[in-house]
């Protein structure tokens, strides 16, 4: 999710309505100073990846076994 971020950041300067929601949580905390909404986005980030690291951790470790 934040891999793309930079991607999209550097080639569109946040213009053209480019949005992930990456760009929505860094649009709404620094260039809206709306921290609530951006603060509950990147919780929703968190939220969304943390399944998926802890099954990319799981499956790592079963491999090193």
């Amino acid at each position: 999710v934040l891999k793309i971020f930079d991607i999209v950041f550097a080639m569109t300067n946040g213009q053209w309505e480019t949005q992930v929601l990456a760009n929505y949580m860094y649009d709404k905390l620094f260039r809206a100073n709306d921290w609530g909404v951006g603060s509950a986005s990147a919780m929703i980030i968190m939220l969304l990846v943390t399944p998926i690291l802890v099954w990319n951790v799981y499956n790592a470790r079963k491999e090193m076994r």
